[in-house]
């Protein structure tokens, strides 16, 4: 079935009192989310936007959004993702999912050869239709910064009192397209993610310029160079920490360490992944004034790899 063209979409917050006045801070707040996934969509699909608000109208409070793109065909296919994205109760709502960690910034191979396979720059109207939205949802949606987004923004209306639902609609021009998509809240909270950290990170390899390791026993952290990067980090390896401790190495300004790590990280406030903690799991091997040493555990490693 073929996707009727569109080229607005109409979000609607209604008050559970007679009244159209919507606080200020909370509607800006609002706006920033909504704006936030309209334009990582249309980076995501490399798509060029320009979204212009137009002016509100009452019953309730009730916002217009126009799309303008390099062409209509293009437009149809943003408004009609994000009225699925914004709607669409997720299978998965209280974390995100190992897929959309895997691709955490979308710019794998795999993603790029997928959303080129779409061809939505040379698409013609009679192209779209419900089957090529529900890919380019299903695409989007490993996206973490919009999944992300749309939290956010039910979180914000869950927290303002007034709104008993929220719901948009596709337009073309004055006229409405489709089905006005009415979401309770009593189902705003299947929209939010619980928390904005994310699972520890897969392990790696990394090389570690010591600045100051931890000569005493207890729960500090160590600092090293890392990627041209002051860090602190933990270091769990039990058995160099104790080589450290018990004087079993000769320190100077010039040691390294090849470590296998893991990072702890959380999403800020603008969206981008922060690490909040670097953990040092077992030392491979290490250098001082150049010399390397292969520890126990990093020869069972090297054996086993």
């Amino acid at each position: 079935m073929n996707i009727s063209k569109s080229n607005k979409i109409q979000v609607h917050y209604f008050f559970s009192d007679n009244s159209h006045g919507f606080d200020a801070v909370v509607r800006n707040e609002c706006e920033k989310e909504l704006l936030h996934i309209f334009h990582d969509i249309a980076k995501t699909l490399d798509i060029k936007l320009l979204v212009q608000s137009e002016p509100p109208k009452e019953g309730g409070f009730i916002e217009f959004w126009k799309f303008i793109g390099e062409n209509s065909n293009q437009v149809t296919i943003i408004i009609s993702a994000i009225a699925i994205i914004l709607s669409r109760k997720p299978v998965e709502n209280k974390k995100l999912t190992e897929l959309q960690i895997e691709n955490l910034e979308l710019e794998n191979e795999l993603k790029r050869n997928e959303l080129k396979e779409l061809h939505l720059k040379s698409l013609n109207e009679n192209d779209i239709d419900e089957k090529l939205i529900i890919k380019v949802v299903d695409l989007l949606s490993l996206n973490y910064k919009i999944i992300w987004r749309r939290s956010n923004f039910y979180k914000k209306i869950s927290v303002y009192k007034r709104i008993n639902k929220f719901s948009s609609q596709r337009y073309y021009e004055d006229k409405p397209i489709g089905n006005d998509r009415e979401i309770s809240r009593g189902d705003f909270h299947n929209f939010m993610l619980l928390s904005d950290e994310l699972p520890e990170s897969e392990m790696r390899e990394a090389k570690i310029d010591l600045i100051s390791p931890v000569l005493k026993s207890g729960n500090f952290l160590w600092k090293g160079f890392l990627n041209n990067e002051i860090i602190s980090f933990e270091m769990q390896d039990n058995l160099f920490k104790s080589m450290i401790q018990n004087g079993e190495m000769i320190l100077n300004n010039k040691v390294i360490i090849n470590a296998l790590t893991t990072q702890n990280r959380k999403i800020d406030e603008n969206g981008q992944i922060k690490i909040i903690k670097t953990k040092v799991k077992l030392v491979i091997d290490y250098s001082i004034n150049g010399a390397n040493h292969i520890t126990t555990g990093g020869q069972n490693y090297l054996d086993n790899k």
